[in-house]
C-alpha cells in the first residue's frame, strides 16, 4: 500500500517525519503519483482532486496548542465537523470517566491554553461588550470558499454596526501593515482595538468572527461564539451560525462545551508526538472506514 504524505508538513515542525528517506522507514512517501493508495493532503486548495486517489485525509493544525488533525471528508465549510453525523456523535458525546477539556487546557501553562499564546498582548480589561476575532486574512480559512473582500466587507459591517460596543481584537499576526486596515476601520466608527489576552473575553456578551478557531477559546471560557460565514463551524453543535448576518444578541447553547470535548478526544493530536506514534496513528486512519478514527491512544488529551 502506498501512502502519500505532504511535503508542506516537513516545514515549520508541523510533522515528525522530516524527510523521504525517515518516511520510507515507515512504508510512507512524500513523493505522490497515480497509482497512490492514501494521500494525506495538507490543508486544500480549491483546485485539489481529492478523489484522485483511492482515499484520502486533509491534514492542518488547528483548536489547540501544537495540535493538528486529519479530516476524513474535506477541509473548512466541508469538513466532518459540519455532518449531521458529526452533530449527532457531539451532542450525544460521553467522557465515560475521562478528563473534561476543561480541566486540561486549564492545567497547562497560561500561555499554552490556546492555539496562540493566549497572554499575548494587552492584559488591561476593555469595556466593550461584544468581541469581533480578527484572523490573518492571508489565511486559506478566508480565501476557501471567500475573498479578502468578503472577510474585510465583514470587518467593515461589525465595526459600523456595533460602532463602540465592539472591541475589534487582532489576530496575533495582525502587526504593522497588516493591521492597519483593522485600525482605519475601528478608528473609523469609535470601536476599540489592540491584541489582548484570551482570558479578556470572559463575561463578554459574545465573540463573533468570519471563520475562526476563537470558537473553542469562547467555548472554554463560557462565551457563545457566533460564526458569520460558512468554514469550519457553520453546522457544528455547539456553535451559533449567523448565516452572514450580525446579531444583536443571541442564546447560549446548553452544552456546548461537548463540542471542545469531542476534539480533544476525537479529532486533534500533538503534532510533537513521537515519529513511531505519528506513522502508527496515520496507519490507524489509512485502514479506518470511520469518520472519526481517532482514538485514546493517539489523541491530544493523551499526549501532552
Amino acid at each position: 500500500m502506498k501512502i502519500v504524505l505532504p511535503k508542506f508538513a516537513t516545514n515549520y515542525n508541523l510533522c515528525p517525519i522530516k524527510t523521504e528517506q525517515e518516511a520510507n522507514t515507515y512504508g510512507m512517501t512524500y513523493n505522490q503519483s497515480e497509482d497512490d493508495d492514501y494521500v494525506l493532503y495538507w490543508g486544500l486548495k480549491s483546485s485539489n482532486q481529492l478523489h484522485q486517489c483511492k482515499k484520502y485525509g486533509i491534514m492542518e493544525t488547528g483548536f489547540f496548542n501544537n495540535a493538528s488533525f486529519i479530516d476524513t471528508i474535506g477541509a473548512y465549510q466541508c469538513c466532518s465537523l459540519n455532518t449531521k453525523y458529526a452533530y449527532d456523535q457531539i451532542a450525544n458525546f460521553d467522557l465515560n470517566g475521562r478528563k473534561p477539556a476543561k480541566e486540561i487546557i486549564f492545567n497547562l501553562k497560561p500561555n499554552n491554553q490556546s492555539k496562540y499564546n493566549a497572554t499575548f498582548g494587552r492584559s488591561e480589561p476593555f469595556d466593550q461588550t461584544i468581541v469581533l476575532a480578527c484572523q490573518n486574512h492571508k489565511d486559506r480559512s478566508i480565501g476557501y470558499p471567500h475573498s479578502h473582500k468578503v472577510y474585510f466587507d465583514f470587518i467593515a459591517q461589525c465595526c459600523k454596526y456595533y460602532g463602540k460596543n465592539l472591541f475589534v481584537k487582532l489576530h496575533p499576526w495582525n502587526s504593522g501593515e497588516l493591521a492597519k486596515p483593522y485600525y482605519d476601520l475601528a478608528k473609523k466608527y469609535n470601536c476599540g482595538i489592540d491584541k489582548c489576552h484570551m482570558s479578556l473575553i470572559e463575561g463578554k456578551e459574545f465573540v463573533i468572527g468570519f471563520n475562526s478557531t476563537i470558537a473553542i477559546d469562547c467555548i472554554l471560557r463560557n462565551v457563545q461564539y457566533v460564526q458569520y460565514a460558512k468554514g469550519t463551524f457553520w453546522n457544528c453543535f455547539g456553535v451559533y451560525y449567523s448565516n452572514y448576518s450580525l446579531p444583536k444578541n443571541i442564546k447560549k447553547i446548553p452544552y456546548a462545551i461537548k463540542l471542545v470535548d469531542f476534539l480533544i478526544y476525537k479529532y486533534c493530536f500533538n503534532k510533537n508526538m513521537s515519529v513511531d506514534k505519528f506513522a502508527d496513528m496515520i496507519k490507524l486512519y489509512v485502514f479506518s472506514n470511520d469518520v472519526f478514527p481517532m482514538n485514546n491512544e493517539f489523541c491530544y488529551a493523551n499526549n501532552l
